[in-house]
């Protein structure tokens, strides 16, 4: 394994231009889908349930007719012995699904739902482009589902398949802003 790839696989690196800390397992997170405006605020989970209209929350999203979900994006890492970079995305569903699963949502039973079609609601890296057809798996114990990218010529699903190499990881990091001599280099 890359001596860098087990330093940030280990040891708690913090970013220096966004603060934020990496530790064991590398991940990301989309705080709204990519179609969601800026000026909606995030709410507790409860608005999606008293509201009407556009809604944001921790792990919900209803923009117009569209109605997301909050899901996990796996990339393994190559040569890393079964370690993965996380990517905490958005997932569209249809209203149905979206309804089904708000309802089981509070008593942690979603695995019950199974596997279902998705559309991956965040440009991952950012610039590129349109919403990505996947499936999505859903986990036990209400964690969030999984999606599986189903377009076998995109790029997401070969490095699902493949697995990420240590450059194309920090090219991803580099891609969201983040200062990547913080995060592998010893300060």
């Amino acid at each position: 394994m890359d001596a860098h790839l087990a330093r940030m696989l280990t040891s708690a690196r913090q970013c220096r231009c966004c603060g934020a800390t990496f530790a064991q397992l590398l991940s990301l997170s989309c705080d709204r889908p990519d179609v969601c405006p800026d000026d909606l605020v995030v709410q507790d989970n409860s608005a999606v349930l008293e509201e009407r209209g556009d809604v944001l929350t921790e792990d919900f999203c209803r923009y117009g007719k569209l109605r997301f979900v909050r899901a996990v994006l796996a990339l393994p890492l190559a040569d890393s012995r079964g370690a993965e970079f996380l990517l905490g995305t958005w997932a569209s569903l249809n209203e149905d699904d979206f309804d089904a699963y708000l309802d089981l949502f509070d008593m942690r039973e979603t695995e019950s739902m199974g596997s279902r079609p998705a559309w991956l609601a965040n440009a991952i890296p950012p610039e590129s482009g349109a919403p990505v057809a996947c499936m999505r798996h859903m986990r036990p114990e209400g964690e969030y589902p999984e999606l599986q990218v189903s377009e076998s010529n995109n790029a997401l699903a070969r490095l699902q398949q493949t697995g990420v190499q240590l450059e194309e990881l920090l090219e991803l990091l580099y891609a969201y802003g983040h200062d990547l001599p913080s995060l592998v280099y010893d300060s």
